[in-house]
């Protein structure tokens, strides 16, 4: 019977969030969202994934009971029995189908400090004021891309920072500290986080900023692994800027975490008769419309491209899944959403699917899928939440 109680409190839940994903996918009809973005954005994939373990067990009381008190001369209980049955059976099939084709959730956050000078000492400084006006429709530009990718692709968007004077060392620590602290509403943290950054970098790939100061990969990891120790998350770094090439190959040495730098490498020579010369924001623009665009005509691999894109990976990459329902995620949704005397079943569903009776066979599998990645890098990665990872 608590079975059969959780199954109709389940079906309830989805039922509620179904109706919130439609809502906002009506809202949002005329930017082109689909309605799996939607749902992927809001969370389904995670309550769809627990609903999943909860079902299976009403499954299975279903097919015990049945089998139990089997009364093939009864009309009442056959009827019963070949109507409920596959009513679980479907509601089961939905909610795995649903757990496994949804992307994630993700959250963004944009760092544009346009300035393309630098002093003798390092320190960012303003341009020069004729150029004052060119640079605030660039910058604008970059902005306006950058909200353009996350509202396509249903990113929560934790800010867009642009300051012409740069920011400081400790006002940068206490942003992207508290963007990378940011959770789900359902509780658990986001599956992607994308940190996106144009602005004056130096020879090593160092973020310039105010006061002298520079940002340096190792330190940002540092300030991830802090955050991110307990869970299975993972950051994708977008760079724009004239050095994100040591980014990009210091990324590949990352062993324990799940991290990845897209950047842009510019070229120094340029034929002014055939071509301009590139400017920060290109990479934005370009790397954008073909994230957002299905129609874009954009290769990357064209031969006297004035901006090339490369990527790095770290060498756990390829191993990274979305994030599994673990037992205080369980936890939480039974209080959430069914009664107490409900919790030794769920705690039960909870353990017995999270028994991995083939680790052997997906060890293998993620030792050649390190290789692959290693040995032959894709010049096109999907990640798996709509937008692409590329290379020249």
């Amino acid at each position: 019977m608590i079975c059969h109680v959780i199954f109709f409190i389940t079906l309830w839940g989805f039922h509620t969030k179904l109706n919130d994903c439609h809502k906002v996918y009506y809202t949002h009809r005329a930017d082109n969202n689909s309605l799996d973005r939607v749902m992927a954005s809001k969370g389904m994939r995670h309550f769809c994934l627990i609903s999943e373990q909860l079902v299976f067990f009403s499954l299975v009381a279903t097919a015990v009971l049945g089998a139990v008190s089997w009364q093939p001369t009864n009309g009442i209980f056959m009827s019963a029995f070949l109507i409920v049955l596959p009513l679980e059976s479907m509601a089961h099939g939905l909610f795995h189908e649903l757990g496994n084709c949804l992307g994630g959730t993700c959250v963004g956050y944009a760092v544009v400090i346009p300035t393309n000078f630098c002093s003798p000492d390092g320190q960012p400084t303003l341009l020069p004021p004729e150029h004052v006006q060119e640079l605030n429709l660039r910058s604008t530009g970059m902005l306006n891309a950058i909200q353009r990718f996350f509202a396509y692709h249903m990113i929560e968007t934790y800010g867009c920072d642009y300051s012409t004077s740069g920011l400081t060392f400790d006002t940068l620590h206490s942003k992207i500290k508290s963007f990378l602290e940011l959770r789900t509403a359902d509780g658990p943290r986001h599956d992607t986080y994308i940190l996106y950054y144009s602005g004056h970098s130096h020879g090593t790939g160092e973020w310039a900023l105010a006061g002298g100061d520079a940002l340096r990969l190792d330190t940002l990891l540092e300030w991830w692994r802090e955050k991110n120790s307990t869970f299975c998350s993972r950051l994708i770094i977008v760079l724009d800027c004239e050095n994100s090439q040591p980014w990009v190959k210091e990324v590949r040495k990352v062993n324990d975490q799940y991290v990845a730098v897209q950047g842009a490498e510019m070229a120094r020579v340029v034929d002014i008769e055939e071509a301009d010369p590139p400017q920060l924001g290109d990479f934005t623009r370009q790397w954008v419309e073909y994230n957002c665009n299905p129609d874009s005509n954009i290769s990357w691999s064209e031969k006297g491209r004035t901006v090339k894109a490369m990527y790095g990976v770290s060498k756990r990459w390829s191993d990274y899944t979305l994030h599994l329902p673990t037992g205080s995620d369980v936890a939480k949704h039974w209080m959430i959403y069914f009664p107490r005397i409900t919790y030794p079943l769920v705690h039960l569903a909870n353990w017995f699917c999270g028994l991995n009776l083939f680790w052997v066979c997906k060890a293998c599998f993620r030792c050649l899928k390190r290789l692959k990645m290693s040995w032959f890098l894709p010049t096109v990665l999907d990640t798996g939440q709509g937008f692409k990872l590329v290379k020249s």
